[in-house]
């Protein structure tokens, strides 16, 4: 039996209109087929807090006596911090390198409490500050209906204008600094800053990863790109999905997520394209999802770990910071691999009748028909085309260069220097070289006309208005501005603009922190206890797919400034794999789809992400969670506040 994606094994290509008459044919699933596992989901997470915690939160234990005491160290410490005198010139005579690095300041220079407000001053364009009281009832409902009405049409961008999402976020932007400008002048809203709501980090970092991928890509057929890319190639549909995970997941806690997804998203699309897919979502989703998680082992991993490590109040290193989510992201890997597996079985595993074959597959290595089919075809197409192929066998002195870059680019990132500047500085450094060689070493076009019967045509002659032959000019340089500059995604980066000013504006209405209060209760002074954990780790969770989780983190950083490191090690797993409950969970989310679609794939879309993403987060999110409460080797009380002394 061969598959339908190919004529009798062979490399023949099927045509638009047959693939189109194939995916027509394709049973769609039922209802229940397709959001009944996230139904059940959603119901069970219910159930298990219902459980714990009772129906309406009667079963919340009482704060014990430790926690008691820590909550009157950490109101005295709050109102010393308050009480406090600052000399802003004091502190620039100090200087600024001081203040930002060491936390163990004099008590003349202000001791530990010198930490919080060295916060505001120093980080604040990453701390939320409090301006909700001067909103009035009208401001915050407006706008929150704006937000939420943006962020359904990002949610789902073709529902009524083609604009796409970097229009509708930059025009939901515009859109609430206009009305954020009409609340000050009626009244309603304090002063916004839109500028100081921009994250600037994120944007620079996505333009350098953009250029460096691109050069990566163009300056050379069959280098380092390319042979990254055959990597990951195989036959077989599970085994290139599970190379994919692989990758995904050790990339992102090397390198960070967003990185790894801007870089492999078209190299997963375009794999998808070489062995003739039908259905690239199992594919596009393994790279996301397992981007996600596999960020959440490490403090570089992502933007929000990032942050947390920057704002916690006690040190945290970075091998307490693995130890701590080397069991919780393995479960969590594991569980989201074999859903993916199970969820898309007929796409990995083409012409199997069930789980227990797919598993079957998996560990005894059987191939069904359909499969066969698909290695004869692809090893077909491999020998048709290798005379069009370009040796990738060897490593030419071009992608030695690439490589002795990109390690470098490696290395610069696991020392700790400024991510930005290094991936902008990679991007300039291959540039320069990929100009260098096509102006010195690539060969140059030649411009030759032909006839019809294929002969070369003299260059013609050119004369003025004298009858004298006009000398030709040199020819122009081709510039990189004018070629592969044009390249980067600009729309992405306008994208994350409007979507920072989006969500700076709701975040200064208070309704995100007035949600958390309200929603956590009983549990707000003991939300890392168990089993307060569970239904903290849900809010943070809906909070995230909300506002996004940086702004998540920057609202816990201001509301508990004192929160132990176990804390901040609850709150960093659960913002981090809560961005696969949603497409707008997650900034790596929106890159593989906006990445995909700019290629013409558009099978990565909100509505067909969340009946996969929803059940796979949510059972991720509670046995990591479970995990991290049974083991974990940060302190649940903080150092510096005393609270461990007792």
């Amino acid at each position: 039996m061969s598959s339908p994606l190919y004529v009798d094994g062979g490399d023949v290509e099927c045509s638009r209109q047959e693939v189109s008459e194939i995916r027509q044919t394709t049973t769609k699933p039922s209802f229940l087929r397709k959001w009944g596992p996230a139904l059940v989901a959603i119901a069970g997470v219910l159930a298990v807090n219902a459980l714990l915690l009772g129906p309406t939160g009667s079963k919340i234990p009482s704060l014990n006596s430790r926690q008691l005491s820590a909550q009157n160290v950490r109101e005295e410490r709050t109102q010393a911090v308050l009480d406090m005198e600052w000399d802003h010139e004091a502190d620039l005579k100090r200087g600024l390198s001081n203040m930002r690095n060491s936390r163990n300041l004099s008590e003349s220079d202000g001791g530990v409490m010198e930490y919080t407000r060295r916060r505001h001053r120093y980080l604040g364009e990453y701390v939320h500050v409090d301006v909700s009281d001067q909103f009035s009832l009208f401001g915050k409902l407006s706008i929150s209906l704006i937000y939420f009405a943006f962020w359904v049409f990002l949610m789902f961008p073709n529902w009524f204008l083609p604009i796409g999402r970097p229009g509708i976020a930059l025009g939901g932007g515009l859109c609430m600094v206009v009305f954020r400008y009409i609340l000050l002048l009626t009244g309603q809203g304090p002063a916004f800053d839109a500028a100081k709501v921009i994250i600037l980090e994120p944007l620079f970092l996505l333009f350098g990863l953009m250029l460096t991928t691109i050069y990566l890509e163009k300056m050379e057929r069959g280098g380092l790109f390319d042979k990254l890319r055959d990597s990951l190639d195989d036959p077989v549909n599970w085994k290139r999905s599970a190379k994919i995970m692989a990758m995904s997941t050790i990339g992102s806690a090397a390198v960070m997520n967003d990185s790894v997804v801007l870089i492999f998203s078209g190299v997963v699309v375009d794999l998808c394209v070489r062995h003739k897919v039908a259905n690239s979502l199992p594919y596009l989703l393994s790279l996301a999802t397992t981007a996600n998680t596999g960020s959440a082992l490490t403090m570089t991993g992502n933007p929000q770990n990032i942050l947390i490590v920057s704002l916690a109040y006690d040190d945290i290193s970075w091998t307490e910071f693995l130890s701590n989510m080397v069991l919780p992201v393995t479960a969590a890997s594991i569980i989201n691999a074999v859903m993916l597996f199970c969820y898309y079985s007929g796409e990995l595993f083409p012409g199997s009748s069930g789980l227990l074959e797919c598993f079957g597959i998996v560990f005894s290595g059987n191939r069904t028909p359909e499969m066969l089919a698909q290695e004869h075809a692809y090893h077909a197409r491999n020998v048709t085309s290798q005379d069009d192929v370009v040796d990738s066998s060897g490593w030419t002195v071009w992608s030695k260069i690439q490589i002795v870059i990109v390690a470098i680019f490696l290395v610069c990132f696991a020392v700790g220097l400024d991510v930005c500047v290094t991936s902008i500085c990679a991007g300039a450094v291959l540039m320069v070289l990929a100009a260098w060689k096509r102006q010195h070493y690539d060969p140059k076009p030649k411009l030759v006309e032909y006839d019809a019967e294929g002969n070369a045509l003299p260059p013609k002659k050119m004369y003025d208005m004298d009858g004298n032959e006009i000398e030709p000019e040199e020819e122009e340089l081709v510039t990189e501005s004018e070629t592969t500059l044009t390249e980067v995604d600009y729309g992405l980066l306008m994208l994350f603009i409007g979507q920072f000013i989006l969500i700076g504006s709701f975040d200064d209405t208070g309704v995100p922190q007035a949600f958390f209060s309200a929603a956590m209760g009983g549990c707000a002074e003991q939300m890392t206890s168990v089993p307060c954990v569970y239904w903290f780790v849900l809010v943070i969770t809906i909070l995230s797919n909300v506002a996004s989780n940086v702004p998540v983190v920057q609202m816990l950083a201001a509301t508990f400034p004192y929160a132990t490191p176990y804390d901040w090690m609850q709150v960093s797993f659960s913002a981090t794999i809560a961005g696969n409950l949603t497409m707008l969970g997650s900034a790596a989310n929106m890159i593989v789809a906006f990445q995909a679609a700019k290629v013409g794939d558009r099978t990565f879309t909100s509505e067909r992400h969340a009946p996969f993403g929803i059940p796979s987060t949510i059972l991720s999110l509670y046995a990591g969670t479970f995990l991290l409460s049974m083991v974990h080797f940060s302190p649940e009380c903080s150092v510096k506040l005393g609270e461990c002394d007792e």
